[in-house]
């Protein structure tokens, strides 16, 4: 059957009309796309040009930490934005100008807070909440560091830390450590060096313990009792309780200290200065801190804060500092130095076997655990 002239038309007709609306669709979509680009372009995929000329303050940890931190993140960012970042290094002052600033100009725009410094910060409500929309890289972070209170409660983002755990000279020590109870064998005693800082004793004798599995210990009266014990046990097998790092690997050049504890990233720094010293990651776990990136309530450029905080959470920026310090990293896609596989976490498994600072529990307790520290610990050396 034939169709009318009409009809043909009529279909044409219909024919443009659909294509118009799947062209109209089509631009509807397109145009709904790059909004949705637009709106959830990262921080760390902007034009980080457009802080040039702007400045902001940050912390960073004293000592050797302060030029590995401005080499892989400070001065590539500067670089790349235009921007000024001023380091403020330290750690035990922190808080003490904190407090003796106006809430509207704090002394710093990001302030990298350990646990202790952290609470310490929230207490008197110095922070500002991290908008976490603008630290699209922590995506990247290992899962379990996400479960950290801070980054949940959105006031701190986890960003490094270091590991607390035996090292020893390979020369001397005939044995190959696996255990903190290496500490305690006959071969290291009067040769051994540990931190005169309670805390840390504590920890290492709660991994000892076998009463409770990982520092389990800390948690109750007997357990604490217990803890106390080994260490006072131990303390007359210790050469010498030292005051800082410096000491210590002091001690271990001049032959008197074949074995010890410490942080990961100073011993990395030492072994990378020719020290003839070696880490182990204790069977039993770990004990370690970490490092939290906030921004200060009253910061004057809360966009920038940001924007730098992204970047030190970045992979490419994480891989650099990881192989030049020897603390551990909180992107999943960082790689660490060689030497460090095995020793620090780099796997959301390995993060599993740490045991953190709990800063509450110490700070509820730490006149009284102190006290108790000098008068049945290091009281007892020889």
């Amino acid at each position: 059957m034939g169709h009318s002239v009409a009809d043909v038309r009529l279909k044409k007709t219909v024919v443009r009309q659909k294509e118009v609306e799947m062209k109209k669709k089509g631009l509807f979509l397109l145009l709904l796309l790059l909004f949705i680009g637009i709106a959830t372009t990262p921080v760390s995929a902007a034009d980080l040009t457009k802080f040039k000329g702007q400045k902001i303050t940050v912390t960073c940890w004293s000592g050797p930490y302060t030029e590995d931190f401005k080499k892989a993140y400070v001065e590539p960012f500067m670089k790349a934005s235009g921007a000024v970042v001023m380091v403020s290094p330290g750690w035990a002052e922190f808080m003490a100008k904190i407090k003796a600033s106006p809430e509207d100009k704090p002394p710093y725009d990001v302030f990298m807070a350990d646990g202790w410094n952290y609470i310490a910060a929230m207490n008197i409500n110095r922070l500002q909440p991290i908008r976490k929309e603008n630290i699209p890289n922590a995506a990247d972070i290992y899962p379990e560091l996400l479960k950290r209170e801070a980054w949940v409660k959105g006031y701190g983002v986890p960003f490094d830390g270091g590991i607390y755990l035996p090292i020893y000279v390979p020369d001397k020590i005939k044995f190959k450590p696996t255990s903190w109870r290496d500490l305690t064998r006959a071969e290291v005693s009067r040769k051994l060096s540990l931190d005169q800082t309670f805390y840390y004793g504590l920890y290492a004798s709660a991994f000892i313990s076998d009463k409770e599995p990982g520092v389990q210990e800390l948690y109750s009266k007997e357990g604490m009792d217990e803890v106390f014990r080994i260490s006072a046990e131990l303390a007359p097998h210790v050469k010498k309780f030292y005051k800082g790092g410096a000491e210590l690997f002091q001690l271990i050049k001049t032959g008197e200290v074949d074995m010890g504890t410490y942080y990961s990233g100073g011993t990395f720094s030492e072994m990378n200065k020719g020290t003839n010293v070696k880490m182990v990651f204790p069977d039993e776990g770990a004990v370690a801190w970490i490092g939290y990136m906030t921004v200060m309530k009253g910061a004057a450029n809360r966009d920038l804060a940001e924007a730098f905080i992204n970047w030190c959470i970045d992979s490419e920026n994480q891989t650099r500092f990881a192989n030049i310090n020897g603390g551990w990293v909180s992107n999943k896609k960082a790689k660490i130095a060689p030497a460090l596989v095995g020793i620090v976490p780099s796997s959301n498994e390995e993060f599993t076997k740490i045991s953190f600072f709990d800063w509450d529990l110490l700070n509820k307790q730490w006149g009284e655990l102190e006290e108790r520290w000098k008068k049945e610990v290091l009281s007892k050396t020889k």
